[in-house]
């Protein structure tokens, strides 16, 4: 449900279930009394609207979403084109040590983002940040030790602590169109790995210093990108003054299709006690774990699978960069027909227990057997696996939070907890375990068996707060007529 149009009742709740999920992919459905959809010429202009909206932020976020994850999991191809040696980064727990940090700037400086988002608005501190962890990767192209090494990967964090929340964020203001910004940054990330092994051939020695040139290109790219973001990414849909884009007309329309012209879409304050409201539900703490699990696996795969495919199954540089985008690839395809499905069925909690059952069923054939294209088959399991985690939680949590500034906290929890993932990747990936690194996926399972319980958990939970709230013995978030998406 959109957390900025009033609940429906439970009379209507069939009607309006695309409207509810954030994976709909048609915007039709609309609250009663703003746009007509007896009306045809408004219907036909709504949709001309949209389309134009559609252009105007998905791509663009999309691509931003991209270069983040490009920039942020280079460092696993790097690895196995010549880093190691070039800073001393395989000696004891270095390795570990510089992808964890990056953590740090990225918990710390989470919250404090997307507070100056609302500050600035998102065409200038979304293009800001991407500027900046532009200049921080390209900088890393020139490293010589480990320790410089450790502090630019701080100051990457700090960079890209905002862009996900901040999205997400802005995403939501204008429409349910999240997901769809994940899968399309999924899919083209998948090829990242393709272009990592381009950039290695511009060396002469591209098993030695193949490295530097996946740095340097990749952040000259996202700089650019940064200056077409300024141009390009609009602000909050209140903002009549700044969305020149927009036509006067077309700006009514959007306030109309949001409630603005009744004040139910406005910017919302994120304030201690709006964090602590938001917080307290146990499902936050279920959604957290899903979460966590959910980016745990994904860098795991992103930053080690590489270094399996190269050192532990002993492919070539060449293929152990190529053998990377298959299992990425799938996993995008995967998303998209899991999105669709979810979105007509109006379901998530079911899809995230088949996440962690498909999660488990590839890390126990990367982890228990031996034979090459088992594990190799393994990883596509596992990374699809733990990515559709990462989405489903997503959408399953904005559809069970009310008010922007509770949409704006959601995701910057859920990002927290996500970086947690992140710190327990680079903890139980040890160097002294590689090239296979098998306590770590095992320890990647555990967490994932934790999740598929608490995940059963909070369908049970949902579902009996529901039937407590239809028979007037409950009631949800102060809306006699709000229901919990299972």
């Amino acid at each position: 449900m959109d957390p900025t149009r009033r609940p429906a009742t439970p009379e209507k709740m069939g009607d309006t279930r695309a409207e509810h999920l954030d994976v709909a992919m048609d915007l039709k459905g609309m609250e009663a009394g703003s746009i007509s959809a007896d009306d045809p010429v408004e219907e036909a202009r709504m949709n001309r609207l949209l389309w134009k909206i559609d252009l105007r932020i998905v791509p663009i976020l999309g691509g931003l979403y991209v270069w983040c994850l490009i920039d942020r999991t280079n460092l696993g191809g790097a690895r196995i084109a010549g880093i190691d040696e070039a800073t001393g980064l395989s000696v004891g727990n270095r390795a570990s040590i510089v992808i964890l940090v990056f953590f740090i700037g990225y918990i710390i400086f989470e919250l404090p983002s997307n507070m100056l988002l609302q500050k600035f608005g998102p065409h200038r501190w979304l293009s800001f940040l991407c500027f900046g962890w532009g200049i921080t990767t390209l900088c890393i192209g020139f490293v010589r030790s480990w320790q410089v090494l450790a502090v630019l990967r701080v100051l990457l964090g700090v960079f890209e602590a905002g862009m996900f929340p901040g999205c997400i964020y802005l995403l939501s203001a204008w429409y349910r169109r999240a997901a769809v910004y994940f899968l399309m940054g999924s899919f083209c990330s998948s090829f990242a790995n393709i272009l990592a092994y381009g950039l290695t051939q511009i060396a002469s020695d591209p098993e030695r210093d193949g490295w530097k040139w996946i740095f340097i290109v990749e952040g000259a790219i996202t700089v650019a990108y940064a200056a077409l973001c300024w141009f390009i990414i609009p602000d909050l849909p209140y903002d009549d003054k700044k969305n020149k884009w927009l036509r006067p007309e077309e700006k009514a329309l959007v306030r109309k299709r949001l409630g603005g012209d009744t004040g139910a879409f406005e910017e919302g304050k994120i304030t201690w006690k709006v964090i602590r409201d938001t917080v307290k539900p146990p499902h936050m703490w279920g959604l957290a774990l899903i979460s966590l699990t959910g980016a745990a696996g994904t860098y795991s795969f992103l930053l080690f699978l590489p270094i399996i495919l190269r050192r532990g199954l002993e492919f070539s540089l060449q293929l152990s960069f190529l053998l990377t985008a298959p299992p990425a690839a799938f996993t995008a395809i995967y998303a998209f027909g899991i999105a669709f499905i979810s979105d007509k069925t109006g379901l998530r909690g079911p899809f995230i227990v088949l996440h962690c059952i498909l999660t488990t069923i590839g890390l126990c054939m990367i982890a228990f057997v031996d034979a090459a294209p088992v594990r190799y088959a393994g990883a596509f399991f596992g990374q699809a696996g733990v990515n559709g985690m990462l989405i489903t939680a997503n959408s399953w949590g904005m559809n069970n939070v009310r008010g922007d500034a509770q949409r704006s906290v959601y995701a910057a929890w859920v990002v927290s907890w996500s970086s947690i993932g992140g710190i327990y990747s680079a903890l139980v990936f040890r160097q002294q375990d590689a090239p296979n690194y098998r306590p770590g996926v095992i320890a990647t399972l555990a967490i994932t068996l934790a999740t598929l319980a608490a995940s059963t958990a909070m369908i049970v939970y949902f579902k009996i707060a529901n039937k407590q709230a239809q028979q007037g013995k409950r009631v949800i978030f102060g809306e006699p007529d709000f229901r919990f998406t299972i």
